[in-house]
């Protein structure tokens, strides 16, 4: 089955945070980097989401998405939201290389964001160093992948499955215990981002991979989102200075697991906001309702970017 037929994206909260966070991120290294004319890479599936913020956050004009499905290509084409996004028939593998031939944004920097719903694999690792080795100069790449257990193996073997998938980068005496729930996510986003900067550092090309995104969020399935900044010698001080200060969001400590809230709980709460004392159960009940003390904490630290949905009938 395909994704888009499984999921309605735009409509998972931790994502929509998600989303929102790494998108101020590049507009910041953006605007610090004064890079303009870029070119958005991803899988954009029926719903468009990202791309719609590619645009609206860093004005970018000219977008790309692959779609392997005969349906949802069809569907995407469709439901393109914009007339300069350009939806190809084909995997990532298949299409990946004529994007990097294609003189036309070739010489551009490029946001390059492989969304994927399922697990790290080997597809996805030929895709991660096809795009490191050959994206234009101060690109930004991102992925995500499903970071669930069971799609590393049983538990006896998933360190060996890791050091499959990451190389050298893994440990030869990777624990068990990092490879169980709840610890396996965030030891797969090290890894992943390992990978990445030893692709970089190996190849022939002079720019260095600087991480700038690790993220774990969850709606369903514990999901990692990664990636950084394919970084021009001149501007990788800049880069790190800009991911190293503490304002910097794009590297949250703990998991991203938003609470599920009716249009009028999410009201009443951002009525509440911003606050110079932590929201708490007792301020949830006075307003006529109430929420486990992490969902409180979650929304407080996210409510800018909590997205607000609402049914509309024509």
């Amino acid at each position: 089955m395909a994704s888009f037929d499984a999921v309605n994206y735009s409509l998972r909260p931790s994502k929509a945070i998600q989303r929102q966070l790494v998108f101020e991120g590049i507009r910041k290294l953006h605007e610090r980097l004064r890079l303009s004319d870029s070119v958005y890479v991803g899988l954009g599936s029926v719903w468009f989401t990202d791309f719609v913020l590619a645009h609206e956050i860093l004005n970018i004009n000219d977008m790309i998405s692959m779609e392997v499905d005969d349906i949802g290509f069809a569907r995407a084409k469709f439901n393109a939201p914009y007339a300069t996004v350009q939806v190809r028939k084909g995997s990532s593998t298949d299409t990946l290389p004529e994007l990097l031939a294609d003189r036309y944004i070739n010489k551009r920097p490029w946001v390059v964001w492989l969304d994927y719903d399922g697990g790290f694999d080997e597809g996805l690792m030929d895709d991660v160093k096809l795009i490191v080795e050959n994206v234009p100069s101060n690109s930004t790449f991102l992925i995500t992948f499903n970071a669930h257990e069971m799609n590393y193996g049983n538990a006896k073997e998933r360190p060996e499955r890791i050091r499959q998938l990451f190389g050298d980068t893994v440990p030869d005496n990777l624990s068990k215990k990092k490879c169980k729930t709840p610890r396996l996510r965030h030891t797969l986003a090290g890894f992943a981002v390992d990978f990445m900067k030893s692709v970089a550092a190996t190849g022939r090309r002079k720019e260095a991979f600087v991480d700038t995104v690790q993220i774990v969020y969850q709606d369903g399935a514990p999901m990692v989102t990664v990636g950084g900044m394919l970084a021009a010698p001149e501007t990788v001080n800049k880069i790190r200075d800009a991911a190293g200060n503490a304002g910097w969001r794009c590297r949250p400590e703990r998991v991203i697991r938003a609470p599920h809230l009716t249009i009028r709980e999410a009201l009443a709460l951002q009525a509440m906001l911003p606050s110079e004392d932590s929201l708490n159960r007792d301020n949830v009940q006075e307003a006529g309702f109430d929420l486990k003390v992490e969902q409180i904490e979650i929304y407080e630290e996210y409510y800018r970017e909590y997205p607000k949905f609402a049914e509309v009938r024509t």
